[in-house]
């Protein structure tokens, strides 16, 4: 399979090493990653804390270009999906495969979460609680 945003071969990757058994096509030009939607959503589940979010997201004009699935015959358009973790990441979803494309620092991004994010979630959920 050849990349989405590069058309260069993809190789096999292990987007985040806490989930070792989770593997994904990468590409190495962009480090963008291919990813299975039910290994998406287990590498979602990942939280980091930190003292500062830095995101490094391609800019929206980038994330807003079309895409064409790496992995469908005949080829198909990946639908833009907005992440539900980072309003800012644009992810590209194959609806027939099931396959989703991220761009290089978007995995991270929605797996960082900066301290007073974290202490406002925690407050939001000590209040429902209540």
């Amino acid at each position: 399979m050849n990349c989405p945003r590069c058309a260069v071969p993809l190789g096999d990757v292990t987007p985040d090493q806490k989930m070792s058994e989770i593997h994904g096509l990468g590409c190495p030009t962009c480090t963008g990653v291919w990813l299975e939607q039910n290994d998406l959503e287990r590498l979602q589940e990942i939280v980091e804390v930190t003292w500062f979010e830095l995101r490094h997201i391609p800019p929206p004009e980038l994330q807003a270009e079309l895409l064409t699935c790496p992995r469908c015959t005949p080829a198909r358009h990946l639908n833009k999906v907005q992440s539900d973790r980072d309003r800012k990441v644009v992810l590209d979803a194959c609806e027939h495969c099931h396959g989703v494309w991220l761009d290089g620092g978007e995995l991270h991004a929605i797996q960082e979460k900066g301290v007073a994010s974290a202490l406002l979630d925690a407050v939001r959920f000590f209040m429902g609680k209540r």
